[in-house]
């Protein structure tokens, strides 16, 4: 084997086994037995990373993409069989030729066949410039008929057919390009239809809710805060939440005392204090969080945390 083909195979080799690496942390939870996706080839750096999949039929759905995953999106080429998608009540089938953009921040479930796909990863904030409807439309399907997906494809073709041979500089360009190259597929596509209102609501929420969920233990977690995190005014986000049976700061207090009667109703936890407790569920005052559990609870948190532990816990919460 002459030494040219040898390092073309090395490189092979080390881009896959990154990329193997790479995907595999995408998911929070391993795969069941006999259900896991084939890396063929791929390459994983610093901003690029891409993978030919063979999957086994399986699903995948929003809950098992790992935190750090989940401000991002996946541009997917069907090349074999077939996959359906779920997200913000909209259902896709995707067939061989055509493109899938996934955002990975919203609730989805995927359905895929026996099938072989090309997929780029894409952080959000990558598409945003030069894609902003990204942000407020569902899964977006670019069937393969459509003759300007032909330009996306034809960069796929030459970006995968080259992945031993990708160097970071280049990988990062390519990367800058993919979007350019979408927007031009989109610009004749009649697949990216703007979201309704009701489903930007809908959306909103989820977003609202997993922010607040992932931020719990911050005591400066107030409405201002939660409207900077996800990108909305305090205004609307009072407005969004009108419609619920408690306020949205009510839901947010009501969480954290559950979070915190589980810890109280674990024995593992007895000798964590009630008040380091409280602390790292976000309340800062003492007197109030016995207050509030009390009136959730209808015991102390000291009498809560006695009678769990040798008596039947109590999990639901009355309105606080």
């Amino acid at each position: 084997m002459s030494a040219v083909l040898l390092n073309h195979h090395t490189n092979a080799n080390a881009n896959r086994r990154a990329a193997e690496h790479f995907w595999m942390q995408l998911r929070q939870t391993r795969p069941a037995e006999g259900s896991a996706s084939t890396v063929l080839d791929g390459y994983a750096g610093e901003r690029l990373r891409m993978a030919t999949f063979r999957h086994a039929p399986h699903v995948l759905t929003g809950d098992s993409i790992a935190l750090p995953h989940r401000r991002s999106t996946l541009l997917s080429l069907q090349l074999e069989g077939q996959s359906s998608i779920e997200q913000l009540g909209r259902r896709h089938t995707i067939t061989a030729g055509d493109f899938c953009l996934l955002d990975l921040s919203r609730s989805f479930r995927l359905e895929t066949g026996r099938s072989t796909v090309q997929t780029i990863y894409l952080p959000i904030a990558v598409l945003h410039e030069v894609l902003p409807q990204v942000e407020r439309s569902p899964v977006i399907v670019l069937q393969g008929r459509d003759s300007a997906v032909g330009y996306l494809r034809a960069l796929y073709e030459e970006i995968f057919a080259r992945a031993a041979q990708l160097t970071e500089p280049v990988a990062g360009c390519l990367l800058d390009a993919i979007p350019h190259m979408l927007a031009a597929a989109l610009q004749s596509s009649q697949s990216c239809d703007n979201a309704s209102p009701t489903q930007l609501r809908s959306y909103h929420k989820q977003l609202v809710r997993r922010f607040v969920l992932d931020n719990l233990g911050d005591p400066a977690l107030c409405a201002d805060h939660i409207g900077r995190g996800v990108g909305l005014s305090t205004a609307y986000l009072f407005e969004l939440f009108a419609e619920e049976q408690v306020t949205l700061m009510r839901w947010v207090r009501s969480e954290r005392l559950l979070r915190c009667a589980r810890e109280l109703e674990d024995p593992t936890l007895r000798r964590k204090s009630i008040a380091r407790i409280a602390y790292g569920w976000g309340f800062s005052d003492m007197a109030h969080f016995s207050r509030c559990f009390r009136r959730a609870f209808g015991a102390s948190p000291r009498e809560y945390r006695q009678s769990a532990i040798f008596g039947p816990p109590r999990h639901e919460a009355t309105d606080v």
